[in-house]
């Protein structure tokens, strides 16, 4: 009888250790979590650059366009020799803005980055792939995306719409109607004056 009555104790505690481990595996997989990060290659200066971060949720985790989450990441805490632990740290590192959402993934982008001083540190600052995503506190925010605003570096010129000395050359040529009208001017005026002298 003991021997049975052993059996069925240890059956038993085989099936909660599985199960225990099971639900720890499934509770991982769960987490909402930011998958992969994705950069756009400006080319030029002038042109935006986006930075999306995909969540392996979607509408079916409560995700929206326009709502805004948290990322934190999980940090575990270890004595000095690295031995002993002592538990985790979920630290927030910012807000993020759902931009598009399908079902099983969702694509959002930065709204506001957490500063450190009222946080603890982070050994990389700033959202990255793996952070988990928080949705308590999340709210909708339905302003419109920032503009990226175009701005060109305009040099001083004088009355005659040729640069002042000392100024530097515009990467690109100027939009003033009549500093390019000039400027093509001189360039036929130029090119005329070289063929006379050829022919000549």
């Amino acid at each position: 009888m003991p021997g049975k009555l052993g059996r069925i104790f240890l059956t038993a505690g085989l099936a909660l250790l599985v199960a225990l481990f099971t639900w720890e595996v499934f509770a991982a997989e769960g987490d909402v979590r930011i998958i992969e990060v994705r950069r756009n290659i400006p080319l030029a200066d002038t042109d935006p650059v986006y930075k999306d971060f995909y969540i392996n949720a979607g509408g079916e985790a409560g995700l929206k366009p326009n709502l805004v989450v948290s990322a934190v990441r999980k940090v575990n805490v270890k004595d000095a020799t690295g031995t002993q632990a002592f538990g985790e740290l979920l630290i927030p590192v910012g807000q993020l803005k759902v931009i598009f959402v399908q079902h099983g993934i969702a694509v959002a982008r930065e709204h506001k980055p957490y500063g450190r001083e009222l946080y603890p540190m982070l050994e990389q600052t700033g959202i990255m792939g793996g952070d988990l995503i928080d949705l308590k506190g999340s709210f909708v925010d339905n302003s419109p995306p920032p503009v990226h605003k175009i701005v060109q570096k305009e040099t001083a010129t004088s009355e005659t719409g040729e640069r002042e000395p000392g100024s530097e050359a515009p990467p690109t040529a100027s939009l003033n109607p009549a500093v390019i009208q000039r400027s093509v001017m001189d360039s036929m005026a130029e090119a005329m004056g070289k063929v006379a002298d050829h022919k000549e």
